[in-house]
């Protein structure tokens, strides 16, 4: 009789459980991410991070991050929250190149952008995507990024690919699943 209530008792908690387990890997363009690292400030926003399985927050070259933010400032606007996001990326590097795209309702908006630090010859491409959330009392991003050598052989065209590439799939990603990740019970 003790095991069949120890049983009962497991079957009946790990569903619980698994409602506040977070995802340990992402899949994005082909490859799996493994989750690095979940920040969950008091006012109730909230940043899940994945890089590639053989990397580390402080040497990746992929990056996924998935964001909710309030952002009341800006009206919690998908559109506004991206020129946000452009305007911090320009005044850190004015030769950035930037392009901020959104959907005809303006419920959806889309960021890509190259930028690098003075005197180094690592670059960063990334592509933002955000969103309402189902609440609308925030936005939920979803974020791509790659890291490279500015030498590397071929690197505006792999760079040209790899943006067509990630633009298109970020624009068709689900972001109701990126909403789950980042608004599920903590």
């Amino acid at each position: 009789m003790m095991k069949r209530r120890s049983v009962c008792g497991l079957l009946c908690v790990l569903p619980g459980a698994a409602l506040w387990a977070q995802p340990s890997v992402f899949r994005f363009d082909g490859e799996d991410y493994a989750q690095q690292f979940v920040g969950a400030p008091a006012n109730g926003d909230r940043l899940v991070e994945f890089v590639r399985p053989t990397e580390r927050l402080n040497n990746w070259t992929r990056l996924v991050g998935l964001r909710y933010q309030q952002m009341p400032f800006l009206g919690n606007d998908p559109v506004a929250a991206a020129l946000r996001l452009e305007q911090v990326v320009m005044k850190a590097n004015p030769q950035a190149r930037t392009s901020v795209m959104s959907n005809e309702a303006k419920t959806d908006a889309t960021i890509d952008f190259l930028t690098w630090t003075d005197g180094q010859d690592i670059m960063e491409f990334n592509v933002f995507r955000y969103v309402k959330s189902p609440d609308g009392r925030g936005l939920v991003s979803l974020q791509v990024a790659q890291r490279f050598h500015s030498g590397q052989p071929q690197v505006a065209e792999k760079l040209r690919e790899t943006r067509a590439s990630w633009v298109r799939q970020v624009v068709q990603y689900d972001m109701g699943s990126v909403s789950k990740v980042v608004l599920a019970p903590r």
